[in-house]
């Protein structure tokens, strides 16, 4: 006896259904579309895509992308499972996709998972690069302000003649 859904390191999809009447849920999620596989096991659908929606994702939307990574007319066969994780933010869903993709190697990411990798890293440097800089930018104001505040000289304690003696 099989459970429901298909499985994907911890994360159990939904039972596939034809990519042509599929409707995304209203929340969002991970899709991931398969097609029949008879090597594949315990259930013959192997991956060929995983891709994240969100809130109120418009279905025709996510067909056309997966269109684009299957073969011509292979959508006709294609399936699709999702998996429904309401409350996550884009990045987290990014994050396991990117596992999911770099743990299963689907064939119709294997350049497009090696740009968005790319992609991720830099925006990854181009925030710590925002970040160090206002760092450097608070200790700047904060050094200023540090030697803006010094306080003026003072005069020397003690009796000081009016004059100064020559000599």
């Amino acid at each position: 006896m099989l459970a429901p859904g298909i499985r994907f390191n911890d994360c159990v999809f939904s039972e596939p259904i034809a990519l042509t009447d599929w409707v995304p849920p209203r929340c969002a999620g991970l899709y991931v579309i398969l097609v029949r596989d008879a090597e594949w096991a315990p259930k013959p659908f192997r991956p060929v895509c995983f891709g994240e929606f969100g809130n109120n994702a418009e279905a025709e939307t996510v067909r056309q992308e997966c269109a684009q990574l299957l073969a011509g007319g292979a959508e006709r066969t294609a399936f699709v499972s999702f998996l429904a994780l309401p409350f996550t933010t884009t990045t987290q869903r990014w994050a396991l996709c990117r596992e999911l993709v770099g743990g299963y190697h689907p064939s119709g990411q294997t350049a497009q998972a090696a740009a968005t990798d790319l992609v991720w890293r830099l925006d990854d440097l181009e925030r710590r690069n925002r970040e160090q800089a206002a760092q450097l930018g608070f200790l700047r104001a904060s050094a200023e302000q540090l030697l803006d505040s010094r306080p003026a000289p003072r005069r020397r304690i003690g009796f000081l003649p009016d004059f100064e003696p020559a000599g």
